[in-house]
């Protein structure tokens, strides 16, 4: 495990009594309490529960295979695949079980990929590329729908203005955006998603829309840095990254990126999060 260094702009390893997590894979990771949780592959699908008070690794077995997003919401860990076949499931901390829940509908003349999963006001999220049928499978913007625990129902909000595939959504000041990977559902050799960078985009709830959020002040990265109400964003496999720079509104110049190189030097296989530490688990000089 490492943690990023803001000030020194370094990937640093945690302490050395920290026990290595046993996965070659990781897909995604969230934190609840004193607890981290990574979905991830070692011979078989686990999800890899830290202990951070008592310093040690438990595998958790799941029913759902590949597991590409990971959302806390209230007793529940949530648990959404980009494959949209999978039977959704979420997992109850006080019960210490899976269960399943509703299923999005998915039209026969549809195919949906998953761009990622959010939490707001205790609802879940998720955000769909779309395929639509039309003689062939021609892309269409995505569709952002919402899970409601107490119903166990989803509901279909707005769509948005531009496609969608590869793309992660996370929440600025109680607001949902999108931001990061392309327009177009093709890939490469290691499945990495081609073709024109996605622009931002920005979920207006009252009014159920959706707008692009224009990138002024971003200098050309291979950071996938974004700015979004002044702050400024890196998309790190997949998960935003707050750099803690702030853009003053009346400021015309672009943002001085060069320091953060190191950011992106991290392995495709890694899984990001935020997480409490205590201090003497950092690494001492």
């Amino acid at each position: 495990m490492q943690y990023f260094d803001v000030k020194a702009k370094m990937w640093e390893p945690l302490a050395s009594t920290i026990p290595s997590i046993e996965a070659c894979n990781c897909y995604c990771a969230a934190s609840a309490g004193n607890n981290l949780y990574v979905a991830g592959f070692e011979r078989n699908y686990h999800i890899y529960r830290y202990d951070t008070e008592n310093n040690v690794w438990e595998k958790l077995p799941h029913p759902c295979r590949v597991i590409n997003n990971l959302c806390i919401v209230d007793d529940y860990m949530y648990a959404v695949s980009s494959d949209c076949t999978h039977v959704p499931q979420r997992y109850s901390f006080s019960k210490c079980q899976w269960q399943t829940f509703a299923e999005v509908s998915i039209p026969s003349d549809h195919r949906f990929y998953c761009n990622g999963a959010a939490v707001l006001n205790s609802k879940l999220y998720v955000l769909y590329g779309r395929l639509v049928k039309s003689g062939g499978w021609f892309a269409n913007t995505a569709k952002l729908c919402c899970f409601d625990p107490v119903k166990n129902e989803w509901k279909e909000k707005g769509a948005t203005c531009e496609t969608h595939f590869g793309s992660s959504i996370f929440v600025v000041n109680s607001r949902i955006y999108v931001a990061g990977g392309c327009s177009s559902i093709d890939v490469n050799q290691f499945s990495c998603p081609l073709g024109d960078p996605a622009r931002v985009e920005g979920y207006d709830e009252e009014n159920n829309t959706w707008s692009v959020v224009e990138q002024k002040r971003i200098p050309p990265n291979n950071l996938n840095a974004v700015e979004i109400e002044g702050k400024v964003f890196f998309i790190i496999n997949k998960f935003p990254v707050d750099s803690g720079i702030r853009i003053p509104p009346r400021e015309r110049y672009p943002v001085h990126l060069g320091e953060w190189q190191n950011l992106a030097k991290i392995a495709k296989t890694a899984a990001l999060c935020y997480m409490p530490v205590k201090r003497e688990s950092l690494k001492s000089e």
